[in-house]
């Protein structure tokens, strides 16, 4: 009996202490000897369901054993590797002739009722609960603990503090069964910044520049807006970074052959970085082969590489199918129905220091659009978005017109502009495409409510912006949801008080497709501002101007030059009345006076968005005419009369030109050129300029509730109005 017991253990010894077979009782098992299972029980199990345990096993009833056998041996390593348990034990519980009963005895491991972390400020407590991510009931076993301590200290490297050392304890919670509290007590340390970074190795690029293109990287006090720390995932492109640069240089072969870190101090490493640079090269011959739609001579034009160039191999790739601006060779296919086009750069030939390119092309057959259709739009109309699309059924594929259609949706202002998107589904066998436009739909109405006490006088403003708003669907009960939406119009309507000293009430409405055929834009605006000196309008001490006026435009989408341009009329009439009120004009304070004036504005805009555009132009030409009153009449000497007879109709000439230009100059930061001019003419010297719509230039460029017909033209740098004389400018 002893020796059947030594040589049951003797089997487990090399497995581990804690899973054991036992017998209960002496029932004279005999080493060697088949023995069939005649039924299994499982003991101390709270959580599991025994039959899956049995499973686990792979030992079942009528199976035939020995003692000691590797079944038991493998059921146990099996259920080990489910890291449940802290104990296992297999015991013969009965015997009887050949037939034996086993007993599977597990002792689970505890489970996390909760826990806590010390040691660190709340702000990283936050962040590191979302990194461990732990549930109550979740089984605490060697795997836990070590995850637990290896994601702690994987986040407190990637913000440089590499001396990180993570506490973790285990108390058993009283209030549940098995039940532990985990508790994670944390010493970030000191942050460990980057003393150096050495290069070795690089005999032709300085050291500067390969600092430059280590974009994340950086020496402790050479960083102005990046933190010296090394970051695993930020070093890794780093890495890529400097051997991209060495390639952009020509140096096709340039590896990084090591590098290590080293410590000089618990606060300070060292990076030293082991380089091989081999051989500059140069681009030799380049040839198109394939191409049969296109001639050579304007695929070079494209390509816009040359025999002697310096090679860049990026930039080789992205002159041939991956230029930001589509201006690149595959796009000339894309564009004009190639969907099936391939175009590949080959390294033909590397001769010393010269390479030789051949382009290889496949031309396919020409792809028609078959279907298009649009997804993710709830609210939004399939016409308000069709209207939008250049690729129409029927057409030939062209990717600038895909890109086109991104833009316009872009533009609408209804959708995510980072999640519109395009799902070509090609049919090579019938030389059609289906385009499914995806768009996630973003809130576009606006609801906006302040207001205060101060100075004994309520401040508040209320407007309401519905954009993307139906008005057919006004009527319809079922579309106020809460309110019509889906057609793409606009209505505004917004009232603004500072009690008595300021009042403004204005309402609009855009139709952007007026008659629904062409995107021809139709608005009409109602307004009426009060701005006086606070005092009752019964008081002979008050001071007022009131603008009341109404307008009416028509926008229009050109064809022509391209139909990035756009044209707007409008007709206005406006009417200031002036009581006691100081204009800063002469002694013109009292009457009233009546603008009618016509508007046009020819504008460009290609900006790739409409908010924060990162690429493209956005140019406008305006002039606001009045009709010429004073010419029409030449029996009147207006130096004689009074200010408020002068100015009873207003009179001026305004032109102004607008101009904007975005261009990336890295992934992240865009560059914006920016010019305006702006002239106010007369068509009498007699009469002269009105004293309203004149241009004050500098400040913040906000109106501030000044309403008398100003332009305010914001420059940074100078205070409001500090750049033009007191009564405003004809001129900037």
């Amino acid at each position: 009996m002893k020796n059947t017991l030594w040589a049951l253990l003797l089997t487990l010894v090399s497995f581990t202490t804690t899973a054991q077979v036992v017998q209960n009782g002496d029932f004279g098992l005999i080493p060697g000897i088949d023995y069939e299972v005649a039924g299994i029980t499982v003991s101390g199990a709270q959580d599991l369901d025994p039959n899956v345990v049995i499973m686990l096993t792979n030992i079942r009833v009528g199976d035939n054993i020995q003692f000691p056998d590797p079944k038991i041996s493998d059921a146990i390593r099996t259920l080990w590797r489910q890291q449940l348990f802290e104990n296992i034990t297999f015991s013969v519980v009965n015997k009887s002739g050949r037939k034996v009963y086993l007993d599977i005895r597990l002792q689970e491991l505890p489970k996390m009722s909760k826990y806590f972390i010390t040691g660190v400020k709340k702000s990283w407590k936050d962040d590191i609960r979302e990194e461990l991510d732990l549930r109550a009931g979740k089984v605490v076993n060697e795997n836990l603990v070590v995850m637990s301590r290896n994601k702690i200290q994987s986040y407190f490297r990637e913000k440089g503090y590499l001396n990180a050392t993570v506490d973790i304890t285990q108390e058993r919670d009283s209030s549940f069964n098995n039940a532990v509290i985990l508790g994670f007590r944390v010493k970030p340390g000191s942050r460990v910044k980057i003393g150096e970074i050495v290069f070795v190795g690089n005999e032709s690029v300085s050291d500067k520049v390969l600092l430059k293109a280590m974009k994340n990287t950086k020496m402790k006090g050479k960083a102005i807006f990046k933190v010296s720390k090394l970051r695993k995932k930020e070093y890794s492109e780093d890495m890529r970074a400097l051997v991209a640069k060495y390639n952009s240089m020509g140096y096709r072969d340039a590896r990084i052959i090591r590098d290590t870190n080293y410590r000089i101090d618990e606060e300070l490493i060292n990076i030293e970085i082991t380089l091989e640079e081999g051989r500059k090269y140069y681009f030799g011959d380049i040839t198109f082969v394939g191409n049969t739609k296109y001639d050579t001579p304007l695929l070079r034009s494209i390509l816009k590489i040359n025999r002697g160039d310096i090679y860049d191999s990026q930039h080789l790739n992205e002159r041939v199918s991956f230029d930001p601006n589509g201006n690149d060779v595959a796009s000339i296919y894309l564009n004009n129905g190639y969907l099936f086009s391939q175009v590949v750069p080959i390294e033909k030939n590397v001769q010393n220091d010269t390479i030789d390119i051949e382009v290889r092309i496949q031309e396919g057959r020409q792809a028609t659009i078959r279907k298009v259709s649009i997804t993710g739009n709830e609210r939004t109309n399939d016409h308000v978005i069709y209207r939008e699309v250049r690729t129409r059924p029927g057409d030939l594929f062209s990717k600038a017109m895909i890109q086109r259609t991104i833009r316009e949706l872009s533009q609408l202002g209804y959708f995510d502009q980072t999640q519109i998107g395009v799902n070509p589904v090609p049919d090579p066998q019938t030389g059609t495409v289906d385009l499914e436009y995806t768009v996630v739909e973003k809130s576009t109405s606006q609801l906006e409510l302040q207001g205060g006490w101060g100075a004994n006088r309520v401040v508040g403003t209320l407007g309401l912006n519905f954009n993307n708003f139906s008005a057919k669907n006004v009527g319809n009960k079922r579309a106020w949801q809460p309110l019509p939406t889906g057609d793409g119009q606009t209505i505004n309507i917004r009232a603004q008080s500072n009690g008595l000293y300021f009042q403004s009430y204005n309402a609009s409405f855009t139709e952007p497709w007026l008659g629904g055929k062409k995107p021809n834009s139709f608005t009409g605006t109602i307004y009426h501002n009060v701005q006086s000196n606070g005092v009752q309008a019964s008081d002979p001490n008050r001071q007022s101007l009131l603008i009341t006026g109404i307008n009416f435009g028509l926008g229009q989408r050109l064809k022509w030059p391209d139909d990035y341009f756009t044209l707007y009329q409008g007709l206005e009439f406006r009417r200031f009345n002036l009581n006691n009120f100081p204009t800063g004009f002469l002694n013109y304070n009292k009457g009233i006076s009546n603008n009618v004036n016509y508007k046009f504005t020819l504008g460009r805009n290609n900006t790739d968005v409409p908010i924060f555009p990162t690429r493209g132009s956005q140019i406008s030409f305006a002039a606001e005419l009045t009709p010429p009153f004073s010419l029409l009449r030449d029996d009147i000497d207006y130096k004689s009369l009074s200010s408020e007879e002068r100015f009873k109709l207003v009179e001026y000439h305004k032109w102004k030109l607008n101009a904007d230009w975005f261009a990336p100059i890295t992934s992240k930061f865009v560059i914006r050129t920016h010019g305006e001019f702006g002239y106010l003419g007369s068509y009498n010297k007699d009469l002269g300029l009105p004293p309203f719509e004149r241009f004050y230039v500098g400040g913040d460029g906000l109106a501030n509730f000044v309403i008398d017909g100003r332009e305010i033209i914001g420059l940074r740098g100078y205070t409001n109005n500090s750049i033009t004389p007191g009564g405003g400018g004809a001129l900037y």
